[in-house]
């Protein structure tokens, strides 16, 4: 027999988008309040300091998310252009 008890799961993010999948500054936007959080209880000085350090974290984030997508079209291109889809490859490096 299970015992299934009941847990705190902490908070949940839940972020759509519409035509498509979710934008990079959403990405970043998610991975940001997943890495740091903000107590309402912390000094006035303390939530400052968090929020310019979450700031600056979304727009290193949002750097390495534009990388990631460029390098994954680059590595998609490469193996397309290999296995002789030029055209299609081409599709794709104009997105």
């Amino acid at each position: 027999m299970f015992n299934l008890g009941s847990g705190n799961v902490g908070s949940v993010n839940v972020m759509t988008s519409d035509k498509g999948g979710l934008n990079n500054e959403q990405i970043a936007d998610l991975a940001v309040d997943k890495i740091a959080s903000i107590s309402d209880d912390a000094p006035p000085h303390v939530r400052q300091q968090a929020k310019i350090f979450k700031e600056h974290l979304k727009h290193v984030l949002y750097h390495y998310i534009l990388l990631a997508r460029r390098e994954e079209r680059g590595s998609i291109i490469h193996a397309l252009r290999s296995s002789g889809q030029k055209e299609t490859a081409e599709y794709i490096r104009r997105l």
